[in-house]
């Protein structure tokens, strides 16, 4: 039958009859949770020997994993000592949403038991972790901005007309008349209504 997905919280209650790796003090204990690249802590418990008592709580999403591994430390200053670890099956809580169990906790070398680890299990049942997540768009990926029609560079007003010089007439040939506009016009001319002087010349006299 096929197990649900959903999201499993892991209550690490308490141990009890650990192994002593201390010979003048008691043992600091931890725990390591993992359930497939999901990892916890717990925090340590300063002197707390080989009974102690943590109550913390751990969420993970399942999908196809169904092992809980536990593996319980002494932390020391330069090396941490493993007290031992424990394997816990999630079938049954993904099945009846709950479970409640005390795992025993192995030693590493001689695979041996030494005390127990007090676990509780609630499961959620969660289908929308089974969809795949929604692809996004990268920027580099997305539609690029329409190119701007670049500026339309302003008409050059074409150049004034060049008039001819007086070289380039023939001797004795009357240059044509210009009209000036007159600035500042006499009195006298205003009120005749003249607006520009005419000048000729005889070129080359």
């Amino acid at each position: 039958m096929a197990l649900s997905a959903g999201v499993i919280k892991v209550t690490v209650e308490y141990a009890k009859g650990l192994k002593d790796t201390e010979l003048f003090s008691k043992i600091d204990p931890y725990g390591v949770l993992k359930i497939g690249n999901q990892t916890y802590r717990t925090k340590t418990l300063q002197g707390a020997g080989t009974s102690p008592v943590w109550n913390e709580t751990f969420t993970f999403n399942v999908i196809n994993e169904n092992m809980l591994e536990i593996t319980l430390f002494d932390e020391d200053l330069f090396s941490d000592d493993v007290l031992g670890s424990a394997s816990i099956t999630l079938a049954k809580a993904r099945i009846h949403q709950e479970d409640k169990l005390q795992a025993p906790v192995m030693r590493p070398k001689s695979h041996r038991l030494k005390g127990y680890v007090s676990i509780h299990l609630k499961f959620e049942p969660n289908d929308a972790l089974l969809k795949p997540p929604t692809k996004q768009t990268s920027f580099a990926q997305q539609t690029p901005y329409a190119q701007q029609t670049p500026y339309t560079l302003y008409q050059q007003t074409p150049p004034y007309p060049q008039y001819p010089s007086a070289h380039q007439y023939p001797s004795g040939y009357l240059a044509p008349a210009y009209v000036y506009p007159l600035p500042l016009a006499p009195s006298s001319a205003r009120s005749s209504g003249v607006t520009g002087y005419v000048s000729t010349r005889l070129l080359n006299q």
